[in-house]
């Protein structure tokens, strides 16, 4: 890495020298260079266009123009040669913007033009520059251009250095780049070249090209080329493209190539062979690609790699074991490292992300140059080898998800002397070392996540002063946390998931995961800058009154806050105003009474919500009104009631500033789960609802529900989508990305309650039952073809199943039983492939069971209650006329129906236990002789058996 770095300085002092000797700039006032009074006017022209709200142009006032901030004039003539306005985004200067005045053509003599990251709100780059004909340096990089680039920039046929990337650009060919023929540097990074078929061809024009930058291009092909010109190139980048295949059989000349970068496209194939005549490359980036070759061997031979990156390529472990020996059989590795050398200058070696075996090797050791090493996401197996510690160049370390076992020791990292940051997480390592043991490295990332460390906390990260981000969740770790690590900032700590004991002082790092531990007494203290905190299922009592309601005279930055599964109680406290940030609250699963405090509907932001399973009361939360951004609502297992207000339905997507008045908006999707399962709601469903075009999960279960299912639920356009993604479940807007902003509810799916989490964002459901609901079932909601489960049971449904059932393909989980409902079972329910649960018992349904595979899969446990049907898996079968065959039980009294019976058998049932419970019980309570009898034939029995073992 360092001759690679060496090497683009050289590159950059060329281009620096170029300039001076060339144009003779001046650096400071000299007697003998005055401004042009013509150029003076053009530039404070130039000047009246810009928007320059930080005054960086403060200094364009006085008589003499070339010690203006930016601006450079020859030492004689007092010519303007140069005008750099980047912004330098490491003194945070504020972007300049506005427009750009044609009042530059006055400047003849420009030669160097820098307008850098900037902000001149997506207009298009001026077509005047066209005409700047002395120009030989222009930078319009990540200045925020937009639309097609004007074809006069072709006229700059002087032009040796051109950057236009970063931007909103795009073309409709690049024929007017041809007459660059000076060219040495372009970078068009980010400009959309996808209508530029003949892009090669045209770049194939330039003899001087020594860099070469085309990343996120929109690029699909290389076309073949009867020969190269740019020979003397030394950068190419191709990254982040859309090729398939690339053939480089044209390209075997470029033996000047120092670095290559073909890092995120869908390259099929073999690794292309002519790369092995590019024996200069000190840059090697191949990652995230679909090779399906093995690695070939002449690979080895490129001894100038310093940085090489071959992760996720994608490609099967047995095609590696063939051929890519530095991996996949420790005696090929070794013979490599032997022979070939080829590693001993690397400095970068990734190979994360694939399908790789084997074991560590000890050979790795003889990389004694490596900074950075990574094999994470793996199956690499065995232990660490000591030789580990002998690359003292060592700064970032990562073997995180593998299958690695065994100890690490002290001699392990003995000399790792340079080592900054170190995730071996998700492994089944143990960490030895000894009470007193001091490293000899400084870390600011340390990443043991499920490795051992325990029981006691370790003592060596006393020593660690520079310590940022810090995990080390399921290590076994089961005592007190020292009062110095509270002292500590960190920012980012995550002890989840141990047996820690003891109480918490206060918190102050930015995001802090203590969940799942043992820590007990009141709530702790939080600073203000703590933005996630997750002290989730744990042991503490009492209020939350004494967090939340300290007033600080800074403001708040909290975004996501679980106190979930404690022992908490009393009401919530009415100081939610302090909290405007939150976006996700989670505080199920503790005592918690009383009702929604009115402060809590000044959380704008909140997008998720999780009150379950507590004691709340009240009607339907009014304060939650003003929360328009809810994603997800969970109020399950509670005691509200009322009815549910029409205004839910406002919760559904919309555009919102994030800060009033700043002009910047985000989307927010609008409700995507509803989960009022287990409360006392009562009256209809609020046809409202049926507005909420985002809505997956609906859970109205067990209330007081009554009237009929809405027809309208048919529009529930998220439910009609037949997922086909893995993605989390999105947050609530882009404004913030971190550790815990994927979703996570309860829901009861398949007769077991469940919590989603990563998988949530691909579950759509209903559930309606146990309710009061009446009428028949909405033939709308067959549209719902992306449901996964339907639950509609325990209500006083009538009417036919829907023919059009089997078209909801998706559904896994069915269940319409203890309803009024009649008729036959569609044959379309036969077509449900996915269904792996059923339950139609106890209705009034008629007729021959559908056959096929997935239905009488089911056991007659899922038709019972339906004395009209008939065929397998029921034992009666059907008639002719399609009925049963055997004696029909009297059906005429409607309130002796089946279900009605087995609603008397389970409440029985309590009663029963009760009675034979004291039956026994009570003699023995009361009446001593029996008492003494009874145990007495105990004792008996006991004798005799102990005695029949003898």
């Amino acid at each position: 890495m360092e001759l690679y770095m060496r090497g683009l300085v050289v590159l950059l002092l060329y281009f620096l020298f170029t300039t001076v000797t060339k144009f003779g700039f001046c650096v400071g006032h000299s007697p003998k260079a005055l401004c042009r009074e013509e150029e003076r006017e053009a530039l404070l022209s130039f000047k009246r266009g810009i928007h320059d709200p930080s005054n960086r142009l403060s200094s364009w006032v006085s008589e003499e123009c070339c010690n203006w901030e930016g601006v450079r004039c020859h030492n004689t003539t007092g010519h303007v040669l140069k005008l750099n306005l980047r912004r330098d985004l490491y003194q945070d200067h504020g972007s300049l913007g506005g427009e750009i005045s044609s009042s530059l053509l006055d400047l003849k003599h420009l030669r160097y033009l820098d307008l850098s990251c900037n902000y001149f709100g997506f207009l298009n780059i001026p077509k005047f520059f066209g005409s700047l004909s002395n120009l030989r340096y222009l930078n319009l990089s990540s200045a925020g251009f937009g639309g097609v680039i004007p074809h006069q920039l072709g006229n700059l046929s002087k032009l040796h250095y051109l950057d236009i990337g970063n931007s909103s650009l795009n073309v409709e060919d690049l024929e007017w780049i041809s007459g660059l023929t000076f060219l040495e540097f372009l970078d068009m990074t980010n400009v959309n070249l996808s209508k530029a078929s003949n892009w090669l061809q045209v770049m194939n024009k330039f003899h001087s090209l020594s860099v070469l930058r085309l990343s996120t291009c929109g690029l699909q092909t290389i076309d073949p080329l009867p020969h190269v010109n740019f020979s003397s190139l030394v950068i190419l980048d191709l990254s982040n493209n859309y090729f398939i295949s690339i053939s480089f059989d044209r390209f075997a000349n470029l033996n000047s190539l120092v670095t290559l970068n073909l890092a995120f496209n869908n390259i099929h194939g073999p690794i292309p062979s002519s790369l092995r005549n590019m024996t200069s490359l000190r840059f090697l980036d191949l990652s995230n690609n679909n090779f399906a070759s093995p690695i070939p061997d002449w690979l080895y031979h490129i001894t100038s790699l310093e940085h090489l990156d071959l992760g996720s390529l994608n490609t099967e472990s047995n095609n590696f074991m063939v051929s890519f020996q530095m991996i996949l059989e420790i005696s090929l590795l070794s013979h490599i490292l032997t022979y070939h050398t080829m590693l001993l200058n690397l400095e970068f070696l990734s190979l994360r992300g694939n399908k790789l075996l084997g074991h560590f090797p000890n050979e790795l050791g003889q990389l004694k140059s490596l900074s950075s090493l990574s094999i994470d996401r793996n199956s690499f197996s065995g232990h660490i080898p000591i030789s580990l510690g002998g690359i003292s160049s060592l700064c970032y370390l990562s073997i995180r998800e593998n299958f690695f076992e065994g100890i690490i020791s002290e001699k392990h990292l003995a000399n790792l002397t340079s080592l900054e940051k170190l995730d071996a997480s998700s492994n089944l390592l143990t960490l030895q070392v000894s009470s007193n043991w001091t490293p000899p490295f400084q870390l600011t990332k340390l990443d043991l996540g499920s490795c051992l460390l325990g029981p006691q906390f370790p003592a060596w990260l006393q020593t660690q002063k520079y310590l940022e981000y810090l995990n080390m969740s399921y290590a076994g770790i089961s005592s007190v946390i020292p009062a110095w690590f509270w002292t500590r900032f960190l920012s980012t700590v995550d002890l989840s998931h141990n047996q820690i004991i003891g109480s918490i002082p206060s918190l102050h790092s930015s995001h802090i995961y203590l969940g799942s531990n043992n820590f007990t007494d009141p709530l702790p203290p939080i600073s203000s800058d703590v933005a996630q905190l997750d002290l989730s299922n744990n042991l503490f009592r009492g209020s939350l009154s004494p967090m939340l309601c300290r007033r600080t005279k800074k403001v708040n930055l909290l975004e996501y806050l679980d106190i979930s599964g404690n022992l908490l109680s009393g009401e919530l406290p009415n100081c939610w105003m302090y909290w405007r940030e939150l976006m996700m609250l989670k505080l199920g699963n503790n005592n918690l009474t009383g009702h929604i405090p009115s402060s809590m509907g000044s959380l704008i932001w909140l997008g998720s919500l999780h009150l379950r399973n507590n004691h709340l009361s009240g009607n339907f939360p009014l304060p939650l009104k003003n929360c328009s951004g809810l994603m997800v609502l969970d109020l399950s297992k509670n005691e509200f009631t009322g009815t549910i207000p029409a205004w839910m339905g406002n919760f559904n997507g919309k555009f919102i500033e994030i800060f009033p008045g700043d002009g910047e908006i985000t989307y927010t999707p609008g409700l995507m789960v509803l989960v009022l399962h287990s409360n006392k709601f009562t009256g209809s469903i609020p046809l409202e609802l049926c507005h909420l075009d985002s809505l997956q999960i609906l859970d109205l279960g067990n209330n007081n529900l009554s009237g009929t299912i809405p027809r309208c639920f048919g529009n529930f356009s998220s439910m009609t989508k037949q997922s086909n993604s893995s993605s989390p479940f999105p947050f609530h807007n882009e404004r913030y990305f971190a550790p815990g902003s994927t979703d996570t509810a309860t829901l009861v799916m398949k007769g077991i309650e469940y919590e989603y989490d990563n998988t949530l964002g691909l579950l759509a459901g209903m559930d309606l039952s146990s309710n009061k609901l009446s009428g028949e079932i909405p033939e709308e909601l067959t549209d719902l073809h992306g449901l996964i489960f339907l639950n509609l049971s325990n209500n006083h449904l009538q009417g036919k199943i829907p023919v059009k059932i089997g078209a909801m393909t998706s559904l896994e989980s069915l269940d319409l039983s203890m309803n009024g409902l009649s008729g036959v079972i569609p044959q379309g329910m036969a077509n449900i492939s996915f269904l792996s649960r059923l339950n139609l018992s106890y209705n009034n349904l008629s007729g021959k069971i559908p056959s096929g595979t997935q239905i009488q899969g089911f056991s007659a446990l899922s038709f019972i209650g339906n004395p009209e049907l008939c065929g397998a898996p029921l034992t009666d079968d059907c008639g002719e006329d399609g009925k049963p065959k055997g004696p029909i039980p009297d059906n005429d009294d409607e309130e002796d129906n089946g279900w009605i019976d087995m609603k008397w058998f389970y409440l029985g049932m309590p009663w029963g236990f009760v009675v034979g419970f004291w039956a026994i019980l009570a003699p023995l309570a009361f009446n001593r002789a029996w008492r003494y009898a009874y145990f007495r034939l105990l004792d008996d029995m006991k004798y005799k058996l102990l005695g029949w073992c003898l």
